[in-house]
C-alpha cells in the first residue's frame, strides 16, 4: 500500500492555518460589520467633569444639529423608586441578590434641540454592564431609558415630511434619574450614556 506522498502531508499540515485564516478573516468581516454599532468614542471632558456632545440628528424632514451638554450627579443605593426629585416615592420588591441603585445625570441643550432616543449603562470595574431599569420591581411602572424629562420631552423626530406633531416643552437644563438593578456586591465603577454611535460620554463614579 502506497504512504501518503510529501505533498499530502505538507497539505493536511497547512490545514489548521488556513482554516485559522479563514476564521481570522471572518472575524475581521464581523468586526468592520458590527463595531460601528457600538460606542467606541469617548469624548472628551471639560474641567468641571461635563461632556458636550455636538452631533447631527437624521429624521423624515432631513439633519438637525444636536448639542449637549451631560454631567454626573449622583449614584446611591436605594430602596424605592422616585422618578424625580419632587414625585412621589414608589415601594419596590427588590428580588434577594440584587440592590437597586439611584443615578442622578444632568442636562442641558437648547429647548428646540431633538435629543431623539439614548442608552444609560452602568459598568463595573471588569466592564460589566447594566442598563437601566426595573422591570417588575416597582409595581405599575414602565422604566426605560430616556435623557429627556419625564413627560417633558420637547420635539421628537419627525416619522414623515409632513409630520406636524406637538410636543411637551423641555427646560433648557434639568435632572434626569435612572434606576437600576445590580447583583448585591458589585460596585459601579462608570456610567456611559449615548445617543448615536461611535460616541459616547464616561463618568466615573466617586468611590463611596
Amino acid at each position: 500500500m502506497r504512504g501518503p506522498t510529501r505533498r499530502t502531508v505538507v497539505t493536511v499540515a497547512a490545514l489548521p492555518f488556513a482554516l485559522a485564516l479563514a476564521l481570522g478573516a471572518s472575524s475581521q468581516r464581523m468586526v468592520d460589520r458590527w463595531w460601528p454599532t457600538f460606542p467606541h468614542e469617548r469624548l472628551s471632558a471639560a474641567p468641571d467633569g461635563s461632556v458636550r456632545l455636538s452631533d447631527t440628528l437624521d429624521d423624515a424632514k432631513g439633519t438637525h444639529p444636536r448639542v449637549v451638554t451631560m454631567r454626573f450627579v449622583s449614584l446611591s443605593r436605594v430602596n424605592d423608586y422616585q422618578e424625580s426629585a419632587d414625585a412621589r416615592t414608589l415601594p419596590a420588591t427588590i428580588p434577594a441578590g440584587q440592590t437597586m441603585w439611584r443615578l442622578t445625570l444632568h442636562f442641558a441643550a437648547d429647548p428646540s434641540t431633538i435629543l431623539g432616543a439614548c442608552q444609560v449603562q452602568l459598568r463595573d470595574a471588569d466592564g460589566r454592564q447594566y442598563t437601566a431599569g426595573v422591570g417588575d420591581t416597582v409595581e405599575d411602572v414602565l422604566d426605560f431609558p430616556s435623557c429627556t424629562p419625564p413627560g417633558a420631552a420637547g420635539p421628537m423626530p419627525a416619522l414623515s415630511a409632513d409630520d406636524t406633531a406637538t410636543f411637551d416643552p423641555r427646560p433648557a437644563e434639568y435632572d434626569r434619574r435612572y434606576h437600576l438593578l445590580l447583583p448585591t456586591g458589585v460596585q459601579p465603577d462608570n456610567v456611559r450614556v449615548w445617543f448615536d454611535t461611535p460616541l459616547y460620554a464616561e463618568f466615573e463614579v466617586p468611590s463611596s
